[in-house]
């Protein structure tokens, strides 16, 4: 081998080396970890067929982060097709007829009571504990962090949970200097991600 294949050679395998080593940052550098997640053992989760997403409830001091969830929730789910989902509008007049204000916390029997009223199987029930801007460095960190779970409305029983984290810094963002997720897109994929949990 003569001294010039040998050092191609190397120069090779250091361009490799580099574009692996960028490969794995890339991965890790997603704006997020994967959820946290409960799944009921056994349970057939074919009997759910109608479902009610009840209003996330707002845990942080951003006004209007329960409603926005909410909302990405029911569009992610209708956008499975995996079940029949109850308007928003009767979801409402529904707990405003029990008089329920703190949604997250749904005792069995209010669960099972809300579920008669609604024909639903499940309740998807929740909140927002995360919304929040950092300043890293020279930009700015969007957080969401959502806890999601379905009550199966015969005995009032969580079936399945999922906590997750998102940011919108990512590995590319930082190195090309591109634009960074808003907070509206960060609260999307948060979603996306916690019922990637439960449906695909």
């Amino acid at each position: 081998m003569t001294r010039q294949t040998s050092e191609s050679v190397v120069v090779m395998k250091t361009l490799t080396l580099v574009l692996v080593g960028l490969a794995a940052l890339a991965i890790s550098g997603c704006g997020g970890t994967r959820p946290t997640t409960f799944v009921y053992p056994d349970y057939n989760f074919g009997y759910i067929e109608r479902i009610a997403v009840v209003p996330m409830e707002n845990l942080t001091n951003e006004q209007g982060a329960g409603a926005r969830v909410t909302r990405f929730f029911v569009t992610e789910l209708l956008a499975t097709e995996a079940f029949d989902v109850v308007e928003p509008g009767e979801v409402t007049q529904a707990l405003q007829s029990m008089s329920l204000f703190r949604t997250a916390e749904l005792t069995q029997d209010q669960a099972v009571q809300l579920g008669e009223k609604l024909q639903v199987q499940g309740l998807f029930l929740g909140s927002i504990t995360e919304s929040a801007v950092v300043r890293s460095g020279g930009s700015t960190v969007n957080f969401v962090t959502v806890t999601a779970r379905l009550v199966e409305t015969d005995t009032g029983t969580t079936i399945w949970s999922a906590t997750h984290t998102e940011n919108n810094k990512s590995f590319w963002s930082t190195m090309f200097g591109t634009a960074n997720r808003s907070m509206a897109e960060v609260t999307r994929e948060c979603v996306h991600h916690c019922l990637g949990t439960l449906v695909h």
